[in-house]
């Protein structure tokens, strides 16, 4: 039985680092216990799984929303704007006001947002 456990959580845990590496998980995108990355998650998990394994799986559809809305920024920590949006007609205001959002959120740093705003109003 106990043979039974330990498998369970070790092969969780795998799963647990090679789902977050695919989602595109990265140390930084979400603010507090939960701000770890694929390596971390995996760890947490391996070492206190009945609370790891649960926040994983409840913070999971957060990081997929995070890294779907901004992928190059968060995934990358890119000054880059995504293809979608760069090709697309938003304005430079409607831009700063997603960088903002962004920024707000915990999703970018100050000095990426500060970066991209200089580079938006061409400064």
């Amino acid at each position: 039985m106990g043979d039974l456990i330990l498998l369970v959580i070790i092969g969780t845990s795998i799963w647990v680092f090679f789902d977050a590496k695919s989602i595109g998980v990265k140390k930084g995108q979400i603010a507090g216990f939960a701000n770890m990355g694929p390596v971390g998650w995996m760890f947490g998990c391996l070492l206190l799984w009945i609370i790891g394994f649960p926040l994983y799986v409840a913070k999971r559809g957060e990081f997929k929303r995070i890294n779907k809305t901004w992928p190059n920024s968060v995934k990358q920590s890119s000054m880059t704007m995504p293809n979608n949006i760069r090709q697309s007609s938003m304005t430079d205001i409607e831009q700063l006001e997603k960088l903002a959002s962004l920024k707000e959120r915990g999703l970018i740093t100050e000095e990426e947002y500060n970066a991209k705003k200089k580079n938006l109003l061409g400064i």
